[in-house]
């Protein structure tokens, strides 16, 4: 983040999470550029995440992710993020998106769960310009996003 924001007594970082799904702890990260001066603020990036793993690093692979959930919702099987599973429930077959976190546990996704995630996702994009996230978003990097999760208070580092 601090890559992307001039340091300068005009401008601050600020980062929100959105909960999309809180069963699996699917959420949006958006960051922005608060103008002190103007009192305006720019979002500068958006990740997906799910607990505490960035599955996207930057705006264009996040839409990507959205666009995914929405053609699974219509029945397209081919997804860069996510493995498709048939899982039997109660004697039906269901296709669910999965994906094995780093830390072992495996989430599935249902096609209603993809179609509330981009509802969600809809509603916290709403009212925001993109301009910005287009022209910086291919300088953020994890470490700056965990960087930045930290100096806001959202992430504890581990001491080793």
């Amino acid at each position: 983040m601090d890559e992307l924001i001039f340091k300068d007594e005009l401008n601050k970082p600020e980062l929100t999470v959105v909960p999309l799904n809180n069963k699996h702890e699917i959420s949006l990260l958006r960051a922005f550029e608060v103008d002190i001066k103007t009192q305006k603020k720019y979002m500068r990036n958006v990740v997906f995440m799910i607990q505490d793993e960035f599955i996207t690093d930057n705006m264009a692979d996040s839409v990507l992710l959205k666009e995914e959930l929405i053609l699974f919702d219509k029945g397209d099987e081919q997804n860069t993020f996510f493995q498709l599973k048939s899982r039997k429930i109660k004697e039906s077959h269901i296709l669910s998106l999965s994906l094995t976190l780093d830390s072992g546990k495996t989430i599935y996704i249902s096609k209603s769960q993809a179609r509330a995630i981009v509802s969600l996702w809809n509603m916290a994009m709403m009212g925001y310009s993109f301009a910005r996230i287009l022209e910086f978003e291919t300088q953020q990097t994890i470490q700056s996003w965990t960087q930045a999760l930290y100096n806001n208070y959202l992430l504890e580092l581990e001491n080793k």
